[in-house]
């Protein structure tokens, strides 16, 4: 895989989780990254070193996606600082885990909008870039929540079900210009968003007992779907989903 001469722009690679090996994965394929957080300088400061340890340029960029103002800015800081965007992988999410009955409107809306309105916002600006070119990639990870409801997740799940259709459409009005809009689903993985239940062994234990291989994922598994996505070998796939969980999807 090959990206050299490519500027990628990764959402939520501060925290210990999918966008940081994502962004890790970009660079070792030779692209340079504009590596987003939130309140986690010094952990994208590091990854930035590594990424200009293998002769990548690479920018940080702190941002609050609750703000949806401040997530739309985010793609024109990037273009400022690395020239443009060729790339742009979506990770940045919440979670919010409580039965339906008892979520407010106030935890409903932040969902909503740092998940759905603000990846839109940031597809959106990310687009407009690639559309000069004539060429893009857009990946938004997802969740296998996007279509399989879980107890306790209904803001979550709603949130994913509705970035899989913003894609698809994203996918339809963009193709003629190339650029391809794509998802990739992940169950569960081992990141700061499960680190608490996962810590949990009797919540380990219930989950590995659905997922067919046995293992919990890493952000390595689905950082290699992400790459696969933003490279030349994906330029015919749009509108699609790549599901990333071990087999859990498989089972009834």
């Amino acid at each position: 895989m090959n990206l050299a001469g490519r500027v990628a722009l990764v959402t939520g690679a501060g925290s210990d989780g999918i966008g940081r090996a994502t962004a890790r994965a970009l660079a070792e394929a030779g692209a340079d990254v504009a590596i987003h957080h939130l309140d986690q300088s010094e952990a994208a400061e590091a990854l930035a070193a590594e990424c200009r340890a293998m002769g990548r340029r690479a920018a940080v960029l702190g941002a609050d996606f609750a703000d949806i103002a401040a997530a739309r800015g985010l793609v024109g800081r990037a273009v400022a600082a690395l020239g443009r965007v060729d790339i742009l992988v979506s990770t940045a999410a919440v979670l919010l885990r409580k039965p339906a009955l008892e979520i407010d409107d106030g935890e409903w809306q932040r969902v909503m909008g740092v998940n759905l309105h603000a990846g839109f916002a940031l597809a959106q600006e990310a687009a407009r870039n690639m559309m000069e070119r004539r060429r893009g990639r857009i990946v938004m990870v997802s969740s296998v929540n996007q279509w399989t409801p879980n107890p306790g997740l209904a803001a979550y799940a709603a949130s994913k079900a509705g970035m899989m259709q913003m894609a698809r459409v994203m996918a339809l009005e963009l193709a003629p210009h190339g650029i391809t809009v794509n998802l990739i689903a992940p169950g569960t993985i081992e990141t700061d968003f499960n680190r608490t239940a996962l810590a949990d062994p009797a919540w380990r234990a219930a989950k590995l007992d659905l997922i067919p291989m046995r293992r919990i994922g890493r952000p390595e598994d689905v950082a290699a779907a992400a790459l696969f996505l933003a490279g030349d070998a994906a330029g015919y796939i749009t509108g699609s989903t790549i599901t990333v969980d071990g087999g859990l999807e498989l089972r009834p």
